[in-house]
C-alpha cells in the first residue's frame, strides 16, 4: 500500500485549501488515501477495457439519438 502519512494530509490540506484537521481525522483521511491508490493501481487486471464510461461520448450520443426519436 502506497505510504501516505497524516502529516503529510494535514500539509496538503493547509497548504492547498487552508483546512486544519486533528490528527486522528488526518490519520484516517491518509489510511483510506493509501487504500484507494492501491486498488487504483489495480484497476487494470479487472477487464473493464470495453467498458464505456457513463458519460463517453458514445452512449451520450446514442442517448440523443434516443430523445430526438422520441420528440418526433
Amino acid at each position: 500500500m502506497p505510504n501516505v502519512t497524516g502529516e503529510t494530509v494535514k500539509q496538503v490540506l493547509r497548504d492547498l485549501y487552508g483546512y486544519e484537521v486533528s490528527d486522528a481525522d488526518a490519520l484516517s483521511i491518509a489510511r483510506s488515501a493509501g487504500a484507494m491508490l492501491t486498488l487504483a493501481s489495480q484497476l487494470g487486471t479487472l477487464g473493464l477495457n470495453e467498458v464505456e464510461p457513463p458519460f463517453g461520448y458514445p452512449v451520450l450520443s446514442a442517448e440523443a439519438e434516443r430523445l430526438g426519436k422520441i420528440k418526433s
